[in-house]
C-alpha cells in the first residue's frame, strides 16, 4: 500500500495495525479474484486441446494444454463455424474504429460551441443532449431501424455504425472538460485575426488530448462489444461483429466452450491494449472533466 493509504491505519506495530492491515489485504484478494477469476477460467478452457468436442461436465484444469482451438476459430475451422474469425475481427475494427472516429469529431466540435459559444437556445438544447442519457437505446430500436431501412442502410457497415455515433455522453464530457480550460489564449487569437475554427483546431483540440484519449477509449470499447444492431441490421454472415460471432459456439446439442472461451480470448485483446497504453489520458480526463460544471 501507498504512504496515503498507511494513514488511514494504526502503526503496523500494534496488535490493532496488523489486523486492519490484515483485513484490507484480505479484502483486496477476495476482490481481485472475483474480478480475475472468469478470465482465468477462459484461458484455461480456451487452453484445453479437445478439439471441437463440448466440454461436460465443464473442468477447469485442461488435460493437454494446446493453442489449437485459437487456430480453428481464427482460420473458420469448427464445427459450427466455418467462416474464418478474422473476417468478423476486422468488422469489429470497422465499426469501433469508424464509430469512436465520428464520435470524436462531432461531440468535440458540440462540445466546444456549448461551451464557449453564446446562441440562443444554447442552455436548453445542452440539458435536451444531456437528457438522452436517460433514455434507454431499446426505446429508439424501431425508430432508428425504420429509419435506416427507409434510406436502404440496413444490412450494410454504415447502417451499423450511424446508432453508434449518437453520444451524447461525449458532448457532456467534452463541454466539462473545454470549461477547464483558461480562454485567454482563444481570445488572443481571435483579437489577432485567427477564426474561430482556428482558435478550435490550433489552441483547443492540443490542449484536450486526455479528454479525447477517454472518449475514445470509451467510444471503441462499447462499440466493440456491441451485439444488438450488428444481429439485428445484417443479413450477411460477412458482415457480422465478434459478439455476434460467438453466437455461432452455441448449437442445439450443447456449447462447443474451449473454442467459444477462445473466440472470447481474442475479442479481449484489443480492448486490454487500447485500454492498458491508454489508461493515464482515461483517468485524467474523468478526473479533470468533472472538476468544474
Amino acid at each position: 500500500m501507498s504512504d496515503d493509504h498507511e494513514l488511514l491505519f494504526e502503526p503496523p506495530g500494534t496488535l490493532r495495525g496488523r489486523m486492519e492491515r490484515f483485513a484490507a489485504h484480505g479484502y483486496l484478494f477476495v476482490l481481485a479474484a472475483f474480478t480475475a477469476g472468469p478470465y482465468v477460467v477462459m484461458m484455461l478452457l480456451s487452453l484445453m486441446g479437445n478439439g471441437w468436442a463440448p466440454i461436460f461436465p465443464v473442468k477447469l484444469i485442461p488435460e493437454a494444454w494446446s493453442f489449437q482451438n485459437y487456430i480453428n476459430v481464427w482460420t473458420g475451422n469448427t464445427a459450427l463455424l466455418d467462416t474464418p474469425f478474422a473476417i468478423f475481427f476486422m468488422n469489429s475494427l470497422i465499426y469501433a474504429g469508424g464509430a469512436t472516429l465520428t464520435v470524436l469529431v462531432i461531440d468535440t466540435l458540440a462540445g466546444y460551441a456549448f461551451a464557449r459559444l453564446k446562441f440562443r437556445g444554447r442552455d436548453a438544447t445542452f440539458l435536451i443532449v444531456v437528457g438522452t442519457l436517460m433514455v434507454s437505446p431499446v426505446i429508439l430500436f424501431v425508430p432508428l431501424y425504420t429509419w435506416l431501412n427507409q434510406f436502404g442502410l440496413t444490412n450494410t457497415r454504415v447502417g451499423v455504425i450511424l446508432p453508434l455515433v449518437f453520444n451524447g455522453f461525449g458532448v457532456f464530457l467534452m463541454r466539462q472538460f473545454i470549461k477547464t480550460l483558461p480562454s485567454d489564449l482563444e481570445d488572443a487569437a481571435l483579437i489577432d485575426g485567427c477564426s474561430r475554427f482556428g482558435v478550435f483546431w490550433r489552441i483547443v483540440v492540443p490542449m484536450m488530448k486526455p479528454a479525447l484519449m477517454t472518449l475514445g477509449v470509451v467510444t471503441f470499447i462499447v462499440s466493440w462489444r456491441t451485439f444488438l444492431w450488428p444481429l439485428v441490421l445484417t443479413r450477411d454472415q460477412a458482415l457480422y461483429n465478434m459478439p455476434v460471432a460467438l453466437g455461432f459456439f452455441t448449437g442445439r446439442t450443447g456449447t462447443l466452450w474451449a473454442p467459444l472461451m477462445a473466440g472470447a480470448a481474442i475479442a479481449l485483446v484489443p480492448m486490454v491494449i487500447i485500454f492498458y497504453a491508454l489508461q493515464d489520458y482515461y483517468v485524467r480526463g474523468f478526473t479533470v472533466g468533472g472538476l468544474k460544471g
